[in-house]
């Protein structure tokens, strides 16, 4: 039996959307920047589209732009305000210091070409973020759900507190989107990301919310495509995908729910396996799809390939680092010793989950950690 626990780093495709996807490809020849009935009817879909990421995000539909997905989102977001602000004397930028890479490393980047970042640690607190803001912040940037440990971070209250000095606020919500609830009329942030293959649709795609009146210029040159934001032929297939994930998806509260017992029932099955071991940010405010379980003693890259040669994937860390296995920059930026941070492997589940999944999965961590306990 195979059991996939890695629905954070991607989620396995809806075969609704996969049908989807590949029926339009078949049937819609046309580029939706095209003016003949082939062209028009690719953009009437994209545009139906982007009305139901709108309605779903409470928002107007043209403050929604497709991407390629939440790498490209994020460096649009963060280059593309940091791009006027430059001009404007405004240099300082901070993040949380448990960011995606494609936030942390598009900062590290920016801060060797005369812009200064400072990192807010991994629970940021409203108080503290406003005592850190200065007359020459451009940007803050904090995500919602940490991709590797499922933490929450209390995002509504920072962007407020953005909000009021009219500092732009951007906010990595990849592993929230159509999770969580989200309605762009209270949540003051300028920038959201999203994308599609964290929710069962299809990688490639993905998306930007960017508040009307928010000073974001384009990273990239070419045609007018999206407001003339993000330039290039739109992978229509793709936002095909993205419509039907979301529409097969549901309530997010109903799955929330759901999942909740998913997770409750597997971190109480460690536990039971191996007493000693501890959930990564067990006393915060956690998402249910995510669990990052410390085993002291383990080496996780051992255990992560022992793992998968009995048929059950997980991971550790980010997907995004071509394949590699590194110690977490997030794990040991909360503070723990490379004995925790080299012991720690991210279990993450999706809608696709059930409980005969977690038992058997239960049974195989077990029986491999006891096989490497005997070595």
């Amino acid at each position: 039996m195979s059991i996939y626990f890695d629905n954070a780093a991607s989620s396995p495709v809806d075969p609704r959307v996969a049908r989807a996807m590949y029926e339009w490809q078949l049937t819609h020849p046309g580029n939706p920047s095209s003016i003949h009935q082939y062209g028009q009817k690719g953009r009437i879909k994209a545009e139906n589209v982007r009305d139901r990421i709108a309605e779903m995000l409470h928002c107007r539909s043209k403050e929604i732009i497709f991407t390629s997905g939440g790498t490209e989102a994020n460096n649009l977001a963060i280059r593309g305000i940091l791009a006027g602000a430059r001009r404007a004397g405004k240099t300082h930028i901070l993040i949380s210091a448990t960011e995606h890479p494609s936030v942390y490393e598009t900062v590290r980047m920016l801060a060797r070409t005369g812009f200064t970042s400072e990192l807010l640690p991994p629970a940021p607190e409203p108080e503290l973020l406003r005592n850190l803001l200065r007359s020459d912040t451009a940007l803050v940037s904090v995500m919602m759900v940490n991709n590797e440990t499922g933490i929450i971070h209390p995002v509504q209250e920072l962007a407020a507190i953005c909000h009021e000095k009219n500092i732009p606020f951007h906010c990595d919500a990849v592993q929230a989107f159509a999770k969580m609830d989200m309605d762009m009329r209270n949540f003051k942030a300028d920038l959201v990301s999203f994308s599609a293959h964290k929710i069962h649709g299809p990688k490639g795609i993905g998306g930007l919310f960017v508040r009307e009146g928010t000073a974001l210029e384009k990273i990239t040159f070419g045609g007018g495509q999206e407001a003339n934001r993000r330039p290039g032929t739109e992978n229509l297939c793709g936002i095909v995908g993205l419509g039907m994930a979301l529409e097969q998806f549901g309530s997010a509260q109903a799955q929330w729910q759901i999942m909740q017992k998913i997770q409750k029932r597997f971190e109480e099955g460690i536990q039971s396996i191996m007493p000693e071991s501890f959930i990564i940010g067990a006393g915060a405010e956690r998402s249910p799809y995510i669990s990052n379980v410390a085993f002291p003693g383990i080496d996780n890259q051992s255990l992560l390939l022992n793992l998968d040669m009995h048929g059950l994937a997980a991971s550790v860390g980010s997907a995004c680092s071509s394949g590699s296995i590194r110690p977490s920059r997030v794990i040991s930026a909360m503070g723990f010793d490379a004995a925790i941070v080299n012991a720690a492997v991210r279990f993450s589940f999706g809608r696709f989950t059930t409980t005969d999944e977690i038992d058997a999965g239960l049974k195989i961590i077990e029986s491999v950690i006891k096989q490497m306990h005997t070595r």
